[in-house]
């Protein structure tokens, strides 16, 4: 392992909580400004019946609408298929026969200060029962996307994420050192369902299930000694992914209600597994000029403690390799910014960013605390 001088930064909750209602009151604010009245109105009339129906007036799947062929109908895009472009969250996709859709996230994740239930745990507590101390960590993730719509209702997609995490230490001398490790994570192959639509208000319910597979390294050491349960790449089971989604849009607005979870299949080779995961969250979206979309939201997660253990890993030198001390639960604020350009050369592309904010968080610690999170995506279809 290779020593590294790392200045460990104090928690404060005070400050976290103040960027969090500034970051929140900007999105209301930048929602009120709204869109122009004149282009509101322009938006939602619907068009006469021999003008050329826009993407913001796409019809339904299944409606016919005055005018158009069959054969056009099959001609729109994905974005059609769901309504009014930037309105569909980013990570929901789905779409018409035929169709793929190809698409990249980048996300950045960092860790900072340990907590012990909602309480912040120093270093110096943590080292009077543990040899080291984690410090601070940071996660970088690469997500490779396809998508393919076999039918109207039905996407298939699957997607290959790699991993980088690095992780800082301090033990009771006083010394710190940094343990790194990357590589190809667990693949995750699901399909969606349109269960349920209607025309007006738009409206969408999703039906998402698959499998995650074992493709990501339980088994990364440094200096010949395996690294903690945290820094492993995988998770070296099968994977139960489940979930379902409601959409739903009146323009220039749309909203959503999304709830996954991953449920851990057996042991690993290495005796143990990772603790099953749920996630429910919420979000509003607002179409802007420009097309431009703005959206806020919150997010709450639960993850267990893991079952079994790695014999290799001695939970009493550092809380990472403690089976007991992974599991937690967190709520977070979102705040996202989607481009949808519809014409030139990027048409059909969609950008987006988005930030989250943890609000509260309550581990069973001592464990490393989420402090901030930055996700970037792209998606072409054709």
């Amino acid at each position: 392992m290779t020593s590294r001088v790392a200045a460990r930064q104090k928690p404060s909750h005070m400050k976290q909580t103040t960027s969090t209602t500034l970051l929140m009151r900007a999105v209301f604010a930048v929602a009120l400004l709204g869109v122009p009245s004149a282009a509101r109105s322009q938006a939602t009339a619907p068009p006469p019946p021999e003008a050329k129906v826009g993407i913001d007036e796409a019809p339904m799947p299944g409606m016919k609408p005055a005018g158009a062929s069959q054969g056009a109908r099959q001609a729109g895009s994905m974005t059609e298929m769901m309504g009014a472009p930037g309105l569909v969250p980013f990570d929901i996709m789905t779409g018409q026969a035929g169709k793929w859709m190809i698409g990249y996230q980048f996300m950045f994740e960092k860790m900072d200060g340990n907590l012990g239930g909602t309480g912040s745990v120093s270093d110096a507590s943590i080292l009077q029962r543990y040899f080291a101390a984690p410090t601070d960590m940071t996660m970088r993730m690469h997500m490779a996307m396809v998508m393919y719509a076999p039918t109207d209702k039905i996407t298939l997609m699957a997607l290959l994420p790699y991993v980088r995490k690095e992780m800082n230490h301090i033990t009771a001398d006083g010394a710190r050192f940094a343990e790194r490790t990357e590589g190809i994570g667990d693949i995750e192959v699901r399909g969606m369902y349109a269960a349920y639509e209607t025309a007006e208000p738009r409206q969408w319910v999703l039906l998402s299930g698959g499998v995650g597979l074992p493709s990501g390294s339980i088994d990364a050491a440094m200096s010949g000694m395996r690294l903690e349960y945290p820094m492993q790449i995988g998770s070296g089971t099968f994977s139960v992914l489940s979930g379902v989604t409601y959409l739903g849009q009146v323009l220039p607005w749309g909203w959503a209600v999304d709830f996954g979870s991953t449920v851990r299949r057996g042991l690993n080779d290495n005796g143990y597994r990772l603790g099953n995961r749920y996630q429910l969250g919420a979000s509003i979206t607002r179409q802007l000029p420009h097309s431009v979309s703005v959206s806020g939201g919150a997010r709450g997660e639960i993850w267990e403690n893991m079952r079994g253990s790695d014999s290799l890993l001695d939970p009493t030198d550092e809380p990472t390799k403690d089976p007991n001390a992974q599991g937690g639960t967190r709520f977070s604020a979102l705040l996202g910014l989607t481009a949808h350009p519809e014409n030139g050369v990027l048409k059909g592309q969609h950008f987006h960013i988005q930030a989250e904010l943890p609000l509260v968080q309550r581990l069973d610690g001592p464990q490393l605390q989420r402090r901030w999170t930055i996700r970037l995506g792209w998606q072409v279809e054709f």
